[in-house]
């Protein structure tokens, strides 16, 4: 009998030793990961979190304490680095990385240049880029971000820690998340596609209005999860925001899912084709003519057993989803009520 063949990939990871206690970095840890719902596992001198596109292990040393980052992916490694040490710098640290060595662009950012831009829709713009390394946004999280920085600013680049530098400082970066509606290759490029909702004042509505083919532009991520659960019963309410992270979900669901998916646009003609499971509803609302999806989610008809409800929509309905869908009994592991906007803020 022939050996079996067994090949492991090493994940991408970095350390930094802090030269502090390690219990009050410990108890922080544990009050981090309960506030971000985060899995904890601690053994001894150790503690070691999940977190979203890798793991975070601290791990106390006669030196102080060590932390050690694995990512996921070099994308989620970076951003991994660059959130832990803004983190950081909020208690007065300054990490020291050493480990996967960086480049001159953050590797969680990609340059692409714009195929087409096209109105779908009354109130839907639709881009299409392409580029040499965006294979990973087919790959990872729905979500990535648009950067727009101050006129005449070079992208971000990485200093020799690995951190993500941004020209002008990061404040001054409009940093928008969108959707990866589509996801392919033409020609040996890797194309991608995501949609616009078109709203007065919306500077990435203004932007798209004078984007044209050939302009260079830049994304970073891909980030959050692949909108992947495993019940055999889901639903979905959305509005017009959300839209295009519903359609990347329910075109990923399982064939034999059975649930309700309602979405919430301006008019009816911003209605789109969509795949989805037999088993799953799609209607559509229109808010010319009063719906909403607040409203829309108290007349979901949600059963017992096994399911997962996603509600994605402005601030304050998305916190009068959570407190619905707790009265009618759901545990927050059964359920997402995410913020796609907030009122007031372009």
């Amino acid at each position: 009998m022939m050996a079996k063949d067994v090949t492991t990939h090493e994940l991408p990871a970095i350390r930094t030793v802090l030269d502090v206690p390690a219990e009050p970095v410990f108890a922080e840890l544990r009050h981090k990961a309960e506030d971000w719902d985060m899995p904890l596992r601690e053994s001894g001198d150790t503690i070691s979190v999940q977190m979203v596109g890798g793991r975070l292990t601290a791990r106390s040393r006669p030196e102080g304490v060590q932390l050690s980052v694995e990512g996921d992916d070099d994308a989620n490694l970076q951003m991994l680095r660059d959130f832990l040490t803004d983190q950081l710098a909020l208690y007065g640290l300054s990490p020291v990385w050493t480990g996967a060595r960086p480049r001159a662009l953050p590797a969680n950012l990609s340059l692409a240049r714009i195929v087409s831009v096209a109105r779908i829709s009354p109130s839907y713009r639709r881009v299409t880029v392409s580029g040499a390394d965006l294979a990973r946004f087919g790959q990872g999280g729905l979500h990535f971000r648009l950067l727009f920085g101050p006129e005449g600013a070079a992208w971000p680049a990485t200093d020799g820690n690995g951190v993500t530098v941004w020209p002008g400082g990061a404040s001054a970066w409009h940093r928008p998340v969108y959707t990866t509606r589509a996801h392919w290759t033409e020609g040996g490029e890797t194309r991608l596609s995501f949609d616009i909702f078109l709203h007065e004042g919306g500077r990435v509505t203004d932007w798209s209005a004078a984007a044209r083919p050939g302009q260079e532009i830049a994304l970073a991520g891909p980030s959050g999860d692949q909108g992947r659960k495993e019940a055999p019963w889901q639903g979905f309410v959305a509005d017009e925001t959300a839209l295009p992270a519903v359609a990347r979900m329910l075109a990923r669901l399982a064939p034999d899912t059975r649930g309700q998916a309602v979405i919430v646009v301006p008019e009816a003609e911003d209605r789109q084709p969509l795949t989805h499971p037999e088993g799953v509803t799609l209607t559509w609302l229109a808010r010319d003519r009063g719906a909403d999806p607040v409203a829309a989610l108290a007349a979901m008809d949600i059963p017992e057993g096994a399911r997962h409800v996603f509600f994605a929509a402005e601030k304050a309905e998305a916190l009068a989803a959570r407190a619905a869908l707790l009265d009618r009994g759901l545990a927050k592991s059964e359920f997402t009520a995410a913020t796609y906007w907030i009122k007031g803020e372009s």
